[in-house]
């Protein structure tokens, strides 16, 4: 059997392997996690009783977070096609400072992380946690957590990720990302929340004061009952909501409620936006009236190419 060459202590000059310069992108450990069928040439099926490598993966993410230690700058990577059952809270535990999280399959064969229960959840539970490519995907109704940052938990990065539903009308995230409660410095990025027509309550929640928060370039749709954006408990500081679609409502069936609704004193920016659904006012699209707003546009039909909401406000 052939063996992958093993370098653990690097090499002090770096690698060019095939004339392409190597850059080493952690200080920590690698591990690997794979339960498809698809293998690496003379691979092993993922088993938690292997070691964690390429060539002998563990089967589950949750055990490859246990073999990781905190703020070792430890990364894990998902193969394509793995799929995973969730169901239970913290069902996958993020809960290990500085760990890396990342999915390398795409389309379909996209990470998946299937939710299988009401009460499952993946929770983040320590610091410096990042989150990469992976699919959360509701296969039951009214799933009511899909990631849930834990309280005072800081600078997570949730990085082009999916959230999705497995029947439309009726499989649902109630709420996809919650970030629960004295998080500073979060930022979700680059992913896509689509809840279909399912009755959802809100895309990204602010359960209660978070700091620095950022949320970006994020492409949010479903039938929220609050908004897809929403943080009405207490208020956060320092948000900046940019660069975002927010589709509230479905085809010629828009819904009444904002795209954005932030409890009153939140601060921050929220500035080029895209908000459609169909309130009385279209300023009305965004409830935020403590923060400052820049270049955001509502639409509400197809007849027209939308409006800019500082010139509706003027």
């Amino acid at each position: 059997m052939a063996h992958v060459s093993n370098y653990p202590h690097g090499f002090k000059n770096g690698l060019i392997l095939k004339g392409v310069p190597v850059e080493l992108p952690n200080p920590g450990k690698v591990f690997w996690v794979n339960n498809s069928t698809v293998l690496p040439d003379n691979g092993l099926g993922g088993s938690d009783g292997n070691d964690g490598s390429y060539i002998k993966p563990f089967l589950t993410i949750d055990y490859a977070v246990s073999k990781c230690k905190a703020n070792r700058g430890d990364v894990i990577y998902v193969m394509p096609g793995h799929s995973e059952t969730v169901s239970a809270a913290s069902g996958v535990d993020l809960d290990v400072a500085g760990l890396r999280l990342i999915g390398l399959g795409h389309g379909s064969k996209q990470c998946r992380l299937d939710f299988t229960a009401a009460a499952a959840t993946v929770a983040v539970g320590a610091d410096d946690v990042i989150i990469e490519n992976m699919n959360f995907h509701a296969n039951v109704d009214s799933v009511a957590l899909g990631l849930i940052i834990e309280d005072g938990f800081s600078y997570c990065k949730v990085s082009g990720c999916r959230f999705d539903v497995e029947t439309t009308g009726t499989d649902e995230f109630d709420i996809a990302i919650q970030l629960v409660n004295n998080n500073t410095g979060c930022v979700i990025e680059n992913c896509t929340i689509d809840m279909g027509i399912a009755d959802a309550i809100a895309g990204i929640k602010l359960d209660a004061d978070t700091a620095f928060t950022t949320i970006s370039n994020c492409v949010i749709r479903g039938d929220y009952s609050v908004a897809n954006i929403n943080g009405d408990t207490a208020l956060s500081t320092n948000l900046d909501i940019n660069g975002n679609l927010l589709e509230n409502g479905i085809g010629g069936n828009l819904n009444a409620q904002p795209g954005i609704e932030l409890l009153t004193g939140t601060t921050g920016t929220i500035r080029d936006n895209y908000i459609v659904c169909n309130v009385a006012a279209a300023v009305n699209s965004i409830v935020a009236d403590t923060c400052l707003k820049f270049q955001n546009k509502y639409n509400e039909t197809i007849a027209t190419t939308g409006i800019n909401l500082e010139v509706a406000d003027a």
